[in-house]
C-alpha cells in the first residue's frame, strides 16, 4: 500500500486534525464579533494546533489576551511595547506562523491591511507574515456595502488575501443584513485548506453520500443503516485538497458548513440521487453512497393502519445508479462494494460489471462493520489489476487515504 500524503493522516479523525501540529496566528480586531474569535481558538486548539493570538487595542476593550492564552496554552500579544524583548516581535510572530486568520475583522483594519499601514503590532505583523492570510470580515451592513470598504476587499482579494464572506442576520446595531461573522467551522475549515496539500486543485470531484428512503406510506419508509459519514467525509477531504466538490446526499446526513467550492444537494429516493448525479459535470465520481436496492411497488396516500386488511408489502427494483449513468471515457468512476464475504472477489465482479476504475470493498457486519461505525476498512480493486489495502483506522482517516488512491488514476 502505498504512503498517504501526511503520516499522521491516518490518526484523523475529523476535518480539522489535518491542523494537528500546525502554527496559526489569529488576529482579533475591535468588533462586537471579538468574543467568538475565543471559541475560534478553541476549536484550532483541540484540533492539535499551536495557536497564538494578537490583538489590537480595541479588541482589548471586548476580550482580553488572558483569555486567549487560558484556550490556546500560547503567549497572547497586544502591542510590541509591553516588556523587553531581546527580538522584533511582530518579524518573530511572522516568522513563526504558518498561517494568519483576522476574525473579526473590522472595515478599520481591512483599510490598513489593504493599503500596507502599520501603525500596531496587529498591522505590522500582517504586513510581514508570508505564509496564507486570511480575513472574515464583520461590520454593519452599511459599512460592509461602502464603495471603499468593497475596493479595499478587491484590493486585498487582489494581493492574495482570502476573504471570508460574512453572514447575514441580526446585527449588533439591532438591524439586519449582511456582516454577522462567518460561521466559526466555516473560519476553520479554510484556514485548514490554505495548509493543505492542493494536490487535487482543479479536479471537480462529485461524491454521493447515505441511505435513500423509499417511501411505503406518507410516514414510513424503507431505508438502511447507512450514516452518511464516509461520503461526507470523502467529500470534505477532496475539498480540503483543493478540489471543487459537489456532495450529493440521502437523507439524515448533517449538511456541512457553507463552504466556496463545495456543493450539497440533498435528495430523498434512489431515482432521485441518479437524477441530481445525471446533471453533474465532474471529473471523478465517488459513489459512496448506500441506495435502497428495493422500494415499494407502490405508494399509498396517508397512512396504513394496523388492522389494514393488506398489509403484504410488494417490491419493485431500483435502478442501479453506476450502471444507468452514461460512461465517458474522460472521467473517473469510483465504486463501494459493501458485502459480508468475499470482498475482494466481489469487488472485481462489480468494477467489470459497472465499467469502474476502482472499487473500494468494506464489511457490512461483524466487529468490522462500516455501517454506523467511526472506523473502516477498505480493500481495494484497481481496473488496471491493482490490488491494495486501507488498513482499520477511522473513516476522515480512510477517506484521505483513498483519495491518495483516487489521484493516481488522474492523467499526470
Amino acid at each position: 500500500m502505498s504512503a498517504p500524503s501526511n503520516p499522521d493522516s491516518n490518526n484523523w479523525r475529523e476535518p480539522l486534525d489535518c491542523l494537528c501540529g500546525r502554527r496559526l496566528t489569529l488576529v482579533v480586531t475591535g468588533g462586537v464579533a471579538a468574543y467568538k474569535a475565543a471559541e475560534l481558538a478553541r476549536m484550532w486548539t483541540r484540533a492539535g494546533a499551536e495557536v497564538r493570538a494578537v490583538l489590537t487595542e480595541n479588541a482589548a476593550r471586548f476580550i482580553t489576551p488572558l483569555t486567549f492564552e487560558s484556550l490556546t496554552g500560547q503567549p497572547a500579544f497586544l502591542d510590541a511595547w509591553s516588556r523587553p524583548q531581546f527580538e522584533i516581535e511582530h518579524i518573530a510572530l511572522a516568522d513563526w506562523a504558518e498561517a494568519a486568520v483576522v476574525a473579526p475583522a473590522t472595515a478599520n483594519f481591512l483599510a490598513k491591511m489593504a493599503h500596507g499601514l502599520a501603525d500596531d503590532l496587529a498591522s505590522t505583523f500582517m504586513l510581514a507574515v508570508r505564509g496564507p492570510k486570511l480575513a472574515a470580515p464583520a461590520m454593519n451592513s452599511r459599512m460592509l456595502s461602502a464603495p471603499a470598504t468593497q475596493s479595499n476587499l478587491t484590493t486585498l482579494a487582489g494581493h492574495g488575501v482570502t476573504i471570508i464572506n460574512p453572514g447575514s442576520g441580526r446585527l449588533a446595531c439591532g438591524q439586519s443584513g449582511e456582516g454577522r461573522l462567518a460561521d466559526l467551522e466555516t473560519i476553520a475549515l479554510l484556514t485548514a485548506r490554505s495548509l493543505g496539500p492542493q494536490d487535487l486543485a482543479g479536479r471537480c470531484l462529485a461524491v454521493s453520500a447515505g441511505p435513500t428512503r423509499e417511501p411505503w406510506d406518507d410516514i414510513r419508509f424503507l431505508s438502511n443503516r447507512s450514516t452518511g459519514r464516509m461520503g461526507r467525509d470523502l467529500a470534505l477531504a477532496a475539498w480540503l485538497r483543493g478540489a471543487t466538490v459537489q456532495l450529493v446526499a440521502g437523507p439524515g446526513l448533517a449538511p456541512p458548513p457553507t463552504l466556496p467550492d463545495f456543493e450539497f444537494r440533498p435528495v430523498e429516493t434512489t431515482a432521485g440521487m441518479l437524477e441530481a448525479l445525471s446533471a453533474l459535470d465532474f471529473e471523478a465520481l465517488i459513489m459512496a453512497a448506500a441506495p435502497a436496492d428495493f422500494r415499494p411497488a407502490g405508494r399509498v396516500a396517508g397512512k396504513i393502519k394496523k388492522d389494514s386488511p393488506a398489509l403484504t408489502l410488494p417490491l419493485a427494483l431500483n435502478p442501479d445508479i453506476l450502471l444507468s449513468l452514461p460512461r465517458d471515457r474522460q472521467r473517473l468512476y469510483i465504486g463501494f462494494a459493501a458485502d459480508d464475504h468475499d470482498l475482494v472477489n466481489q469487488a472485481q465482479a462489480k468494477l467489470k460489471l459497472k465499467k469502474l476504475d476502482l472499487v473500494a470493498a468494506n464489511p457490512t457486519g461483524g466487529p468490522e462493520g462500516a455501517f454506523g461505525a467511526d472506523e473502516n476498512h477498505l480493500r481495494l480493486v484497481f481496473r488496471d489489476g491493482r490490488r491494495s489495502e486501507i488498513t482499520r483506522r477511522p473513516k476522515f482517516a480512510v477517506a484521505w487515504a483513498l483519495l491518495d488512491a483516487v489521484k493516481t488514476l488522474f492523467p499526470a
